[in-house]
C-alpha cells in the first residue's frame, strides 16, 4: 500500500482547488445530477457533455421527472451522445429508485451497487461526491495514474492487476473531501497525465511518481494490444414522397440503436428497398458520412430516391413514418444519421448560386 498517501492528498487536494475546470456538474452536490454527469462522461468528451447536461436537467431536473417520462422522449434528449445501452439502464434505474427506493439515492457505495445498472465507478463517484462517504473510483485516468506513480508493471487488463489497483485507490481516499479528491484524480488524468506527452513539468504529485523519476511514464500502463480497427461500408437510403418529407424508421429495442429513430439503412439501396418491401427504385449516390464504435470504423454511403405518392403510402406502416426536413433536428436520431440529417438541411439552405 502507497506509504506517501498523505503527500499525494495533500499535494492532490491543493491542486485541485486552485486548477479545477468550471464544469456545470461541479456546482451540485445533489446525488441524481452527480449521477447524471458520471453517466453521461462514460466514453465521452467533457465539452461533448456539457450542453447535453444542460439541456437535460432543463427537461428532467429531478430523479422523479426521468422515472415518469416515456423512453422515447428519453432517447430523444439522449440522441448523438452514443453508447444507448447507458441511457436506457440509467432511465430504467431511474424507475426503480422511485418504485423501490422512494426516489432516495442511498448514500453508500455498497447500497448504491445493489440498484441495477450502477457499477462500482458509478457508485463510488455519487458516494464520494454527493454524500462525501470515503470510496474509491477507478477508471482509465486512475489506472494510468495509478500504475505510474507506484510503476505497476502486470497487465492492467487482468482481474489480479485490477483488484490491486481498487485497493490502491481505497487507500488513498481520505475520509475528508473524498469527492473532491476522486475528482481531483480524474483532472489529473484529463489534463496532467495523458496517454501521450504527459505534462511531468505541471503535474502536482510528480515527486511522487516512479514512472516520471525513470523517465518512462508513457510505458504505463501495460495493456494488452488493442485489436485492429476493422473497416466497414454501410448504406442509408433517404426517400423523398410528393410532399418532401423524408422516411424514417423506429428500431426495435433488441437492435444497437433500439427505440431510436433512423433513415433505411442495410448493406445496399436494393437490400434497403427490397427490406421495405418495395420495388427496386432508382438511387443516386450523394455522400459518404465517417463514424466509428469499439473495433469497427464505418463509411456510410447515403442515396438519395424520390417514391411516388402510391409508394409512399405504402410505406406508412408501423415503425416507419414521414417527417418534413426542418423537423429532423428534434428527432432522436443516432449520431451518424444527425449528421446526415445535418447535410440535408444544410444543402437546403445553401444559398442560391447565380
Amino acid at each position: 500500500m502507497p506509504s506517501n498517501k498523505r503527500t499525494i492528498r495533500s499535494k492532490l487536494l491543493s491542486w485541485y482547488q486552485e486548477s479545477a475546470r468550471d464544469l456545470p456538474w461541479r456546482h451540485t452536490q445533489d446525488p441524481y445530477k452527480v449521477w447524471v454527469s458520471e453517466i453521461m462522461l462514460q466514453q465521452t468528451q467533457v465539452q461533448t457533455v456539457i450542453p447535453y447536461y444542460n439541456r437535460w436537467l432543463k427537461r428532467f431536473p429531478s430523479l422523479k421527472t426521468l422515472a415518469a417520462a416515456p423512453l422515447e422522449e428519453v432517447l430523444k434528449f439522449w440522441a448523438g451522445l452514443g453508447y444507448y445501452r447507458r441511457v436506457k439502464m440509467l432511465h430504467a434505474a431511474a424507475k426503480f429508485v422511485q418504485s423501490q427506493l422512494k426516489g432516495c439515492l442511498p448514500e453508500t457505495a455498497e447500497a448504491l451497487m445493489q440498484i441495477p445498472g450502477i457499477g462500482r465507478y458509478t457508485a463510488g463517484a455519487i458516494a464520494s461526491i454527493a454524500f462525501q462517504k470515503k470510496a474509491p473510483l477507478v477508471d482509465g485516468n486512475v489506472i494510468r495514474i495509478l500504475t505510474r506513480l507506484y510503476e505497476i508493471k502486470d497487465n492492467v487488463a487482468k482481474n489480479d492487476t485490477l483488484k490491486q489497483l481498487w485497493a490502491i485507490a481505497e487507500d488513498l481516499v481520505p475520509l475528508h473531501s473524498p469527492g473532491d479528491f476522486n475528482q481531483a484524480m480524474m483532472e489529473l488524468g484529463a489534463l496532467i497525465c495523458l496517454p501521450r506527452n504527459p505534462a511531468c513539468g505541471a503535474c502536482p504529485v510528480s515527486s511522487e511518481c516512479r514512472a516520471s523519476a525513470s523517465g518512462q511514464p508513457e510505458n504505463f500502463p501495460v495493456k494488452t494490444p488493442k485489436e485492429k480497427i476493422k473497416k466497414l461500408k454501410t448504406a442509408a437510403l433517404v426517400l423523398k414522397n410528393p410532399r418532401r418529407e423524408v422516411l424514417i424508421r423506429r428500431q426495435e429495442e433488441s437492435a444497437r440503436w433500439g427505440g431510436l429513430w433512423m433513415f433505411p439503412f442495410g448493406e445496399s439501396p436494393d437490400q434497403i428497398a427490397e427490406e421495405l418491401q418495395i420495388k427496386k427504385i432508382p438511387a443516386q449516390h450523394s455522400f459518404i458520412i465517417k463514424h466509428g464504435f469499439t473495433k469497427y470504423s464505418i463509411q456510410l454511403h447515403v442515396f438519395e430516391a424520390a417514391v411516388d405518392k402510391k409508394k409512399s403510402k405504402s410505406l406508412e406502416i408501423r415503425g416507419n413514418r414521414w417527417v418534413s426536413l426542418k423537423k429532423l433536428p428534434s428527432e432522436a436520431l443516432p449520431s451518424p444519421h444527425k449528421k446526415v440529417a445535418a447535410r440535408l438541411l444544410e444543402r437546403v439552405h445553401a444559398p442560391a448560386h447565380s
